[in-house]
């Protein structure tokens, strides 16, 4: 009797040791609750781009508009026709054509090289590409 039960116990110490060390498939099939990372967030996309919205406002919407899509502007008591960020040949310039634009001018386009900082126009060229265009 001493025998068996000795036996019995020796058989579960070896079960538990291997439920221990085996990785078991998990049967619950509900969704994990994980928290998302901060930039597949929608909130950690508009904070992403706060500071760029900040100089947009500030430096570029006066001629662009609230919503990018440009048309008559009057800059310097000229009445100018600016482009639409969203615009097919805007989409079509490279991230260096945008920048390059951004830091010097173009025609009408004042500079920016003096009133913004690399790091900014780059940034700028982000917030077009990721979100502008992507409200076309």
């Amino acid at each position: 009797m001493k025998l068996t039960l000795l036996a019995i116990g020796s058989i579960a110490l070896a079960l538990i040791a291997i439920a221990c060390t085996e990785t078991a498939t998990p049967t619950n099939t509900a969704t994990p609750r994980t928290s998302a990372s901060p930039a597949a967030s929608p909130t950690a996309s508009a904070d992403e781009f706060a500071h760029a919205r900040e100089i947009y406002a500030k430096n570029c919407e006066a001629c662009h508009g609230p919503k990018a899509e440009g048309g008559l502007a009057k800059v310097d008591n000229k009445q100018i026709k600016v482009p639409s960020l969203k615009a097919e040949h805007t989409i079509k310039h490279t991230d260096e054509k945008l920048t390059k634009t951004i830091t010097n001018g173009q025609e009408e386009m004042p500079a920016f090289k003096d009133k913004l900082k690399p790091e900014e126009i780059n940034e700028m060229v982000r917030y077009i590409r990721k979100v502008v265009q992507a409200k076309g």
